[in-house]
């Protein structure tokens, strides 16, 4: 019963730390109250327009999971495979690993203008590059020993590689899709700061310009509960669709 409370308990304690640090520093312009922020998340609902920052964050999200998931998965996974189309894209996986997004959104808007479509593209470029690390990894951690048992089979190289080698590396490419929805939500958050009219990104900067503190903290709430929440999707996913894959399961 305890263990079921821990959330609950952590969400009060956060919040008794929050109210006692808003009352030290005695300015709600510089951090608010829980009450305040609350009263203004309850305005911003019944309005209707939170709800319509999120859709449209959550909208630009799924686009960049449904264009980089695939080509992070079949890149990472063909270079687990073939040595050859490893050291080929390595120095460009490691380079772009090593860039951070967020320092690519200027050329994003230069290239495609203050437009969905360089959001899409960080998001997509972001997605599958997080996607590729971890297939990777998990292509090859698969056993030598299974790869032989379908070549015995006489299955082919192609064959293995969809019947063989991505099923069971799943659990790392599983593991890439929630690393990818937190570093998503961050690279969409700083595309929509820039250029955007809609989106949680949007609304924390619209907030910050207006001296809007307690629409800034509902802003960021937001964007921490929204991954959060799609990070227990996925995993909520897993347990009850994909046990055999469930790292949790396999913990337990």
């Amino acid at each position: 019963m305890l263990l079921r409370l821990r959330p609950l308990l952590a969400l009060i304690v956060a919040l008794g730390v929050w109210a006692l640090v808003a009352r030290w520093m005695g300015s709600p312009l510089l951090i608010p109250s829980p009450g305040q922020v609350g009263a203004t998340l309850i305005r911003l609902l019944g309005t209707g327009e939170l709800i319509q920052h999120v859709a449209v964050s959550l909208q630009r999200l799924g686009v960049g999971l449904l264009g980089g998931v695939p080509i992070g998965v079949i890149l990472g996974s063909g270079m687990g495979r073939w040595r050859f189309l490893d050291r080929f894209l390595d120095p460009f996986v490691r380079l772009g690993n090593s860039t951070p997004a967020i320092a690519l959104i200027p050329f994003s808007l230069l290239w495609f203008g203050v437009t969905e479509a360089a959001r899409y593209a960080l998001l997509v470029y972001i997605i599958a590059l997080t996607l590729t690390l971890n297939a990777r990894h998990g292509v090859r951690q698969v056993p030598g020993l299974r790869l032989k048992a379908a070549r015995s089979l006489g299955l082919g190289e192609v064959e293995i590689f969809f019947r063989v080698t991505i099923p069971s590396s799943f659990p790392s490419i599983l593991a890439g899709v929630r690393t990818a929805i937190g570093l998503g939500v961050m690279v969409i958050v700083a595309a929509e700061m820039l250029g955007a009219t809609s989106g949680l990104g949007y609304l924390i900067m619209e907030a910050r310009q207006h001296y809007n503190v307690e629409r800034m903290f509902v802003g960021i709430v937001g964007l921490g509960t929204l991954s959060l929440v799609l990070d227990r999707s996925v995993l909520l996913v897993i347990e009850r669709y994909l046990p055999r894959w469930s790292a949790e399961r396999r913990v337990r």
